[in-house]
């Protein structure tokens, strides 16, 4: 048993509440107290257990398949462990049988190489458990599993890991809502495959018996936009990063991109989850913060002009959060690389308007051409404002296009996070940073209202804003 599997030995006990089934304790002396060595139980029998019958397991026979999933297993209980106390109480087992998958942990492969330039591997900084497993559902035969509700974090900060199972349905259902729309517009080629199943395993090394639902999701090959720029070893030329980004992605898919995020209304879409592969395709993760379901925040994304973080990359982030030791500096304006994933330069004349691919096109049109109850049932929604926030999209692409839909339509920003167009960079060059290799003039005044929280502003000092968001594009 490794050090990360003793640990875990000690842990159970005080985490789940129950008294460890252990035998043969020792004894070590130390000055002033004794410390109690603990040796687990190694089941002995000529017959392997069954990983129901152990507390914990360290090898984990896959020789068992899942259940077939039911509708009506899309329940919180689902996804979260059950019969906890009576599970802590059985022996842990060296080896077991009754698996029905192996699980690795995510990112413990390493590093990759791509574009002639090596890669760590990015682990991501989820809470959540994430674990590779086999799976004849994708072309490279490989999955991301997400498990919620295992009872110690991941990371030393999360040691006491907090259990939601009704916001482990909540983003389970929006995965697989973003999963039918992209079947049914069309838009498969930039989203990794999504499902939900049951995961029966052991975890490596901790042995703990994960027995309920988890995430899983097809592994996107490639790197992400943010290791691409920042992490590479050695970290890329920056005249290599840009004949990538200029020449080699396929921009067709970035139009897409942009037609997803709006679509979906995405409000995390960041450089950590734009993932380029070897072949210049480009696919987007972690698409769970969609379909308006804060309530709050309707769009934001790098792809997205006139939202907060497309326009970040344009201006300086101290400015743009309006942070209180800016004084009276004058914004510049770089050219943050993330620019070149612009709509804008690869649709004509710089606008998209109605012109959508044509399944795009038909799919918005037959939403348009519903209800939000039919949007509700056909996508199986958590939440009625999640389907009238589809139907409104669908609805507002499809009667007046993109760019209307865009900042006209609903959902909707609070209007301080509502921003001018800016124009579009289409060709970056670094000199001593990066900058635009065209004319380019941003207007770098930003709107009214607290940057951070979408509200009015509330500080004991002048608002820099000088426009009321939303009412002037």
């Amino acid at each position: 048993m490794g050090p990360l599997a003793a640990l875990w030995a000690l842990l159970v006990p005080a985490l789940l509440g129950g008294v460890g089934h252990f035998v043969n304790p020792g004894t070590a002396q130390f000055p002033g107290r004794t410390r109690v060595v603990l040796q687990p139980q190694v089941v002995a029998s000529e017959v392997i257990p069954h990983v129901n019958e152990c507390s914990l397991c360290f090898h984990c026979n896959v020789d068992a398949k899942p259940p077939p999933l039911l509708a009506s297993d899309l329940v919180p209980a689902n996804f979260q462990p059950r019969n906890v106390t009576h599970k802590q109480k059985l022996p842990i087992c060296h080896t077991c049988r009754g698996c029905t998958v192996h699980l690795t942990l995510h990112g413990s492969s390493g590093q990759k190489k791509l574009f002639n330039t090596w890669f760590r591997d990015e682990v991501g900084a989820s809470p959540s458990w994430l674990f590779v497993a086999p799976t004849d559902k994708t072309p490279n035969r490989k999955a991301i599993v997400k498990v919620a509700c295992i009872p110690v974090g991941k990371h030393a900060r999360h040691k006491f890991a907090q259990c939601h199972a009704d916001l482990a349905l909540k983003y389970a259902k929006i995965y697989l809502a973003i999963e039918k729309l992209a079947e049914n517009c069309g838009l498969t080629d930039i989203i990794p495959k999504i499902w939900v199943d049951w995961v029966d395993a052991v975890i490596p090394e901790v042995g703990y018996h994960i027995r309920w639902l988890g995430l899983w999701m097809e592994m996107v090959e490639g790197i992400s936009l943010e290791n691409l720029v920042r992490l590479g070893n050695p970290m890329m030329h920056p005249d290599d990063l840009l004949d990538i980004l200029h020449n080699r992605v396929n921009h067709t898919q970035t139009v897409r991109a942009a037609l997803f995020d709006l679509l979906t209304s995405q409000n995390d879409r960041h450089a950590q989850n734009i993932f380029i592969n070897g072949d210049g395709s480009i696919r987007l993760i972690d698409n769970e913060r969609a379909f308006f379901e804060n309530r709050h925040l309707a769009a934001d994304s790098i792809l997205l002009p006139t939202t907060k973080k497309y326009t970040i990359n344009v201006m300086e982030n101290a400015w743009i959060h309006k942070f209180a030791n800016w004084g009276d500096k004058v914004p510049m304006c770089w050219a943050n690389v993330a620019l070149l994933f612009d709509y804008r330069c690869y649709v004509k004349d710089g606008r998209m308007g109605s012109a959508l691919p044509p399944d795009v096109a038909q799919c918005v049109a037959k939403i348009a051409g519903s209800s939000p109850q039919a949007v509700m049932d056909e996508y199986g929604m958590p939440y009625p404002h999640m389907a009238e926030a589809l139907y409104n999209r669908s609805r507002a692409l499809h009667e007046h296009g993109f760019e209307y839909a865009l900042t006209e339509g609903y959902p909707r920003n609070p209007n301080p996070w509502r921003y001018k167009f800016t124009p579009p960079c289409c060709k970056v060059k670094h000199t001593d940073t990066y900058r635009c290799a065209h004319d380019w003039s941003p207007d770098t005044a930003i709107p009214f209202g607290d940057p951070i929280t979408g509200g009015p502003w509330k500080h004991d000092r002048k608002d820099p804003g000088t426009y009321e968001g939303g009412t002037v594009f």
